[in-house]
């Protein structure tokens, strides 16, 4: 944390290893839920506010689903396949997938992209067999 010059908080640290350990892509609410173990004190504010910091600092990542905010910890080059009944979201890594974006991306003019992700809308396994 600290070659990015962010400041060395509990807080932070525990949201950061709460998703380091969480399987999966959880809201505000589960990553509150979580930290409050450890932090009994913490605010639901302040675990927003740190997860709109630390995602800002691209030290964790934000994914949309279902119009709710879902955070992840992987910052290893990767996509997401997303439910669109249930909103399960479930990582894809693919280096082809990759590659051909960042080729593709070399055409768009007067832009450098850095990195790139793509999602995936269809029905989960759980959903299609209800």
């Amino acid at each position: 944390m600290e070659s990015k010059n962010i400041k060395y908080t509990n807080q932070r640290i525990e949201i950061l290893n709460f998703l380091k350990d969480f399987d999966g892509h959880p809201t505000v609410d589960e990553v509150y839920e979580g930290v409050k173990v450890k932090l009994t004190r913490i605010s639901k504010a302040t675990v927003y506010k740190n997860l709109r910091f630390l995602t800002d600092k691209g030290l964790i990542r934000e994914v949309n689903s279902k119009g709710v905010s879902r955070f992840e910890g992987n910052l290893v080059p990767h996509h997401h396949i997303i439910c669109v009944e249930c909103g399960d979201i479930t990582d894809y890594e693919s280096e082809e997938l990759t590659d051909y974006s960042l080729k593709v991306a070399e055409d768009i003019e007067n832009f450098k992209v850095e990195a790139t992700d793509t999602n995936f809308y269809g029905f989960c396994g759980k959903c299609l067999e209800e």
